[in-house]
């Protein structure tokens, strides 16, 4: 940081440049305990769709051994093979105190038997169950997959806030005080060295009387 001018005018500006510092600090952390409650709470959120997508997932799994058993891994595969498809994913961006955080959302994935590609009858009830099932789990995944991006864009954010608060309390409000009272006191010794001046003055130029 460049010295100021060891002037009133100087110290003036020092004391402002504190001011906005000091002010850009508390609105940092006002920031910042607005971001980790609402990282808290998607912690809360994400550690809860994870045990849904786990238990989702272990049905998944269930049903499709089942399935296997009960029609045949062929018979699946003939089966998946048409009921293949692209998910149109929308991505929009929302912003929590100016932070940009990313949410995917996409269409009900499940889907009723004639909606896989081929005849319903071609469905055994294993079969139906087992797709059902794995396209409940996208369902689960992708809506936890939303909120693990945020909670990710949140942590970054605070992270960078603390080293940016971090920055005003512990490097630049220490130099602008120390800057302050530099200045306070270089003007203090200047205001005293001119009093004695003046009494110097005076006393060799007494008044007449």
């Amino acid at each position: 940081m460049s010295r100021a001018a060891t002037t009133r005018m100087g110290l003036l500006e020092v004391r402002a440049r504190r001011a906005v510092a000091g002010k850009g600090a508390r609105l940092l952390r006002a920031k910042r305990e607005v971001l980790a409650s609402e990282l808290w709470r998607l912690v809360h959120d994400v550690l809860e769709g994870r045990a849904r997508l786990d238990e989702a997932l272990r049905r998944a799994v269930k049903a499709l051994e089942l399935a296997k058993a009960l029609e045949g891994e062929e018979r699946l595969a003939s089966l998946a093979l048409p009921a293949a498809r692209a998910v149109p994913l929308a991505v929009t961006v929302r912003r929590v105190w100016g932070v940009p955080t990313p949410s995917v959302a996409a269409p009900p994935l499940v889907r009723a038997a004639d909606q896989r590609g081929s005849s319903p009858v071609s469905w055994g009830p294993s079969g139906a169950a087992a797709a059902r099932h794995h396209e409940e789990s996208l369902e689960v995944l992708l809506t936890i997959a939303s909120k693990e991006l945020h909670l990710a864009r949140l942590g970054e954010e605070i992270q960078e806030t603390s080293r940016r608060i971090n920055a005003l309390e512990q490097l630049v409000l220490p130099a602008l005080r120390s800057e302050a009272s530099r200045i306070a006191a270089a003007l203090d010794e200047r205001d005293r060295e001119d009093a004695v001046r003046l009494r110097r003055f005076r006393a060799r130029h007494p008044r007449p009387a």
